[in-house]
């Protein structure tokens, strides 16, 4: 089913926009919220672009009096549900006010990265009122009487929480929603999953009884942001350059055209008519073939530097880069510029990294703020995650390092562990002078029965009272001592998760999957790491291993950057051969630890006060795949592919 607009930025039939602020009649513009009017089975009322641990992304507009969209937007919402699956660690270590902090941060970063594309909407770090949608009448409803202070609205208040024996604003990620003016009589209302209840806690649902049916928007108080809307994920604009047409926004059943301009797009044929590509038609199919290799090198360009300059700016990594993680917005130039040629890339699923500082230490790990799950585009092994008790045993104290006591010990554990140097272990010990939390790394020994693990706790600063408890401690077995085995990640994880992406972007058609691209890749860095060579370039080993394994180029020739039924051969007439293993060993270098080659030899190889740097090399590899492909298309006609390939063909049946 599809669902048109017509004409550009008509509001779709069967949607309306309702505003999420006030408007007076002064307002001739207003910021919308895209509402179906008849719930979708499975996607519901609202369109639904993105979910984040702490967000969700929705789509609207910016509409005038008349209830024409001037302009498609996504608005932020802050939703805090989505870190019930977080690791406990990463739970006890944020809080509210932590979460508003790093919401003001990340909308300055988004606002600083595309500011033509940030609406400033004054929520981003002032809680609005919890809002609600009247469908019906298509507004925005602040639930509660019309006096000053009684309306539902969030609880900042510690005081009034922990009197009413709930969690404080401050300490927990825990939110409620009371009424002001009830003063210490105020009921409370929980708005994120997992909220303690007790007897002074009631339901949403009291608060709306006998209202017409209304749709929570932002029923926690969340601060709000919004963007321009990018239509399209980088996956379908990648699939749409490889030739695959592009059905529109989903939304449950339905596709949605909010702007009728792209519709061509569902045709690819008329796409290539229409002014998307500067090489048009059967005449310009090699340059075509070329320009679609320029502009997925261009895509992944502005992904890197975006990355870099995301991670340089907030001081922490993003741990969770995928497709996902990008949007394209692109213009409408009209007939002066072909209007893929006007793409950019925007950054559409901010970090999810937490800071985890150690009591009495100088270091900062990070953590993911998203549930513990399996992903292509997240190192095996790294993810895993383990928590439970076990026997502590403290073998001995080692002499200071870097001002700091370190414990070396034994940990004993029911849990089937994985010993890594780069997981973080965190226990506690019961001690004298009180409860004691140490943070160290596994590693593995020989002589350890099943279910042991040595570890050595990082360096850090004790109180007297607890160093003297600390060596009363040697050789003493604490048993059942809670612990969590915690991966330590930082931007090499990011680099390995861009690898993946590049193979998505440049060597995933009709024909191929990630998965099979990815394993093709790997295997191909896996062999040229044994024929490591210091005096031969990466690409000529790559060459060398293509001219006798006919497997690689059946599988990562360059006839995979489109839908074209090409063979190797062909494709590599139409892409210079030197060109094409230059980018496998862009690809290749993006992944840690998988042999010499590898930009960073493991995945904690980082410059610790300056981890963006591990992404420069390929930002300066790809400058140079950019200044290549633009020559071959602009400057010099001599080196068109389809031109060589017929003086190929006619020198052949010369020979012959």
């Amino acid at each position: 089913m599809k669902t048109h607009a017509d004409p550009v930025n008509q509001i779709p039939e069967g949607y309306r926009a309702i505003p999420i602020h006030g408007s007076g009649p002064e307002s001739v513009l207003r910021l919308c919220v895209l509402v179906k009017t008849t719930a979708d089975p499975a996607a519901g009322h609202l369109v639904l672009l993105r979910s984040l641990p702490d967000a969700l992304v929705y789509l609207g507009c910016v509409a005038d009096m008349a209830g024409r969209a001037r302009e498609w937007i996504e608005l932020w919402v802050q939703n805090v549900d989505g870190l019930a699956g977080a690791f406990a660690t990463f739970r006890e270590n944020i809080s509210n006010p932590n979460l508003d902090q790093r919401w003001s941060q990340r909308a300055e970063t988004l606002r600083a990265l595309d500011p033509e594309g940030f609406l400033q909407t004054g929520y981003e770090s002032v809680h609005p009122l919890p809002l609600f949608l009247d469908i019906a009448k298509g507004l925005a409803v602040h639930v509660g009487d019309t006096d000053p202070g009684t309306h539902w609205e969030l609880c900042r208040d510690d005081g009034l929480l922990e009197t009413a024996g709930l969690p404080a604003f401050s300490k927990s990620v825990f939110r409620y929603l009371y009424q002001p003016s009830a003063g210490k009589e105020a009921r409370f209302i929980p708005v994120v999953s997992g909220a303690p209840e007790n007897g002074a806690t009631t339901m949403l649902d009291s608060i709306v009884t006998g209202r017409q049916k209304l749709i929570p928007f932002n029923p926690q108080g969340g601060l709000i942001m919004a963007s321009s809307f990018c239509p399209f994920g980088i996956e379908d604009y990648v699939d749409l350059l490889g030739g695959k047409p592009w059905q529109g926004v989903e939304h449950g059943k339905s596709r949605l055209h909010v702007d009728s301009a792209f519709r061509p797009l569902e045709d690819w044929d008329l796409a290539q008519q229409s002014g998307a590509f500067l090489f048009m038609g059967p005449q310009g199919r090699a340059a075509r073939f070329l320009e679609v290799f320029h502009l997925k090198l261009q895509l992944l360009h502005e992904a890197f530097r975006l990355v870099k300059t995301c991670v340089g700016r907030e001081k922490t990594p993003f741990l969770n880069l995928s497709a996902d993680s990008f949007r394209v917005r692109v213009s409408k130039a009209g007939n002066a510029l072909p209007f893929l040629w006007s793409a950019r890339t925007v950054l559409a699923k901010p970090g999810q990294a937490c800071a985890l500082p150690l009591k009495g230490s100088d270091l900062t790990y990070f953590l993911r703020a998203g549930a513990a799950g399996t992903s292509i585009y997240f190192p095996e092994g790294l993810g895993t995650y383990v928590q439970g008790t076990g026997s502590v045993r403290i073998r001995k104290i080692l002499p200071p390092q870097d001002g700091g006591a370190v414990l070396e010990g034994t940990l004993v554990a029911q849990e089937r562990m994985t010993v890594s140097p780069h997981d973080l272990l965190s226990f506690q010990l019961p001690l004298q002078s009180g409860r004691l939390d140490l943070c160290g790394h596994l590693y593995s020994e020989e002589g350890l029965a099943q279910g042991e693990a040595r570890f050595r706790t990082v360096p850090q600063k004790f109180s007297k009272a607890v160093a003297a408890a600390l060596q009363a401690a040697e050789g003493v077995s604490f048993a059942r001592a809670p612990f969590e085995i915690v991966p330590l990640l930082s931007t090499p994880c990011d680099l390995y998760s861009l690898g993946v992406l590049t193979a998505r972007v440049l060597l995933v058609n009709n024909n191929t999957t990630l998965p099979q691209a990815l394993d093709e890749v790997l295997s191909l860095a896996r062999q040229v790491a044994v024929e490591y060579n210091a005096e031969t370039e990466l690409g000529a080993r790559i060459q060398s291993i293509f001219d006798r394994d006919a497997r690689y180029p059946a599988s990562l020739g360059p006839q995979r950057l489109t839908n074209e039924p090409l063979d190797p051969a062909a494709a590599f007439h139409r892409v210079p051969p030197e060109l094409w293993w230059n980018t496998l060993a862009l690809v290749i270098s993006q992944f840690p630890h998988i042999g010499p080659d590898s930009i960073c030899r493991d995945f904690a190889d980082v410059p610790p006060l300056a981890m963006e740097l591990v992404f420069d090399k390929p930002i300066a590899a790809l400058e140079k795949l950019l200044t290549q492909t633009r020559s071959l298309l602009f400057l010099d006609w001599n080196l068109n592919r389809e031109i060589q390939s017929a003086i190929r063909t006619q020198l052949d049946q010369i020979k012959e």
